[in-house]
């Protein structure tokens, strides 16, 4: 969240809800929350202002408020596709983009982009979907759909190519609050654990969360999980994936899980990378923050210990909750190893593992 100056209204360390398990309830709080995150506002006007010609027809895919339409328009695109799934955010881009004097050339379009059509092939498929690990509102498949059925040979995937990174932390104020008072939007422990249970996790340390984990926290050098090439065929095809990782320690510390975050090249010279921690800054994103991914027993470590761990995403079954378009189920296991012993071992999951009441 922000002040009405602007400002940030969140610490270091701090735990919220994952933003991208909730999209299908985003409000006005939310997208304003975006439309005030320097970092992601700079970087996308900027490569929008790069990537787009006069003249240009392009599909806004997630429109929201309309933003990146606007920046489109502005750029000289003579007509903008607005997709999105909710209809009264798409109508408040409608309203948005009138007021500015877009109106004409703005056309909206309600749904999901798996079930629509366009009337013609666009110049440039211009998108802001990626969650904070990249893959967590499935922007990869949609993004892959959408270069095969919408753009028009030779044209332009904003952004072309997505990364995903984790390193291993050691974030004790994060994992404190996920046994104390919960995460800052939970509404308390009483509902915290009441939504685990509506969820079906066994505890807190079966979900992830959004949390601005600073670089000092870090126990080993980051490493990439996830390369989606945008705008290959078949760069983004493969969605369900099991990377094994193994770190070394490069100091002592007490592992408590992993952050992670991705970096985008979205034009030629623009990239966006949400790895910062300074928040008075601005050099961190408001609205997306890093992925903390917790493990249920702290790990005291010493320098030169190695962490091995599997990281995975799969569709989710039909008990998990998820329609066929958002969602997945993540896992993160593996051990600590020290001095070749393993010493200990953790195994967190999002699936749903018993019946919510």
């Amino acid at each position: 969240m922000t002040t009405t100056t602007g400002a940030p209204e969140y610490e270091p360390e701090q735990v919220w809800l994952p933003a991208s398990e909730q999209l299908l309830e985003w409000g006005d709080d939310f997208h304003s929350l975006m439309l005030g995150d320097d970092l992601r506002m700079n970087a996308y006007r900027a490569a929008i202002a790069e990537a787009v010609r006069p003249g240009a027809t392009v599909l806004d895919l997630g429109t929201g408020t309309g933003i990146l339409a606007r920046w489109a328009l502005e750029a000289g695109a003579a007509r903008v596709y607005g997709i999105d799934l909710n209809e009264s955010v798409l109508a408040d881009a409608v309203d948005r983009l009138k007021a500015a004097g877009h109106g004409d050339r703005f056309h909206p379009l309600c749904g999901l982009s798996f079930d629509l059509d366009l009337p013609e092939r666009v110049d440039v498929v211009l998108s802001e979907i990626m969650g904070n690990l990249a893959d967590n509102e499935n922007a990869a498949a949609i993004l892959d759909d959408a270069r095969r059925r919408f753009l028009r040979p030779g044209g332009t995937m904003l952004p072309r190519q997505v990364e995903s990174y984790l390193v291993p932390v050691a974030a004790e104020r994060a994992q404190a609050q996920l046994t104390g008072p919960g995460p800052q939007d939970a509404g308390g422990p009483a509902a915290f654990a009441g939504l685990l249970r509506r969820r079906g996790a066994d505890s807190p340390f079966d979900l992830y969360y959004d949390v601005i984990v600073p670089i000092r926290c870090h126990l080993a050098a980051p490493r990439v999980v996830r390369t989606y090439d945008l705008t290959a065929p078949g760069g983004a095809e493969r969605t369900d994936y099991r990377v094994p990782l193994v770190y070394t320690a490069r100091r002592d510390g007490v592992l408590t899980g992993f952050k992670g975050y991705f970096v985008a090249t979205l034009s030629d010279t623009v990239a966006l990378d949400i790895s910062g921690d300074d928040i008075g800054s601005r050099t961190t994103s408001d609205s997306w923050k890093h992925c903390y991914l917790p493990i249920a027993r702290p790990v005291p470590l010493r320098r030169g210990d190695r962490i091995a761990v599997s990281f995975s995403r799969s569709r989710p079954t039909a008990g998990d909750g998820a329609g066929r378009s958002f969602g997945q189920v993540y896992r993160w296991e593996g051990a600590v190893l020290s001095a070749g012993t393993t010493v200990a071992r953790f195994a967190q999951s999002t699936a749903v593992r018993s019946t919510a009441p």
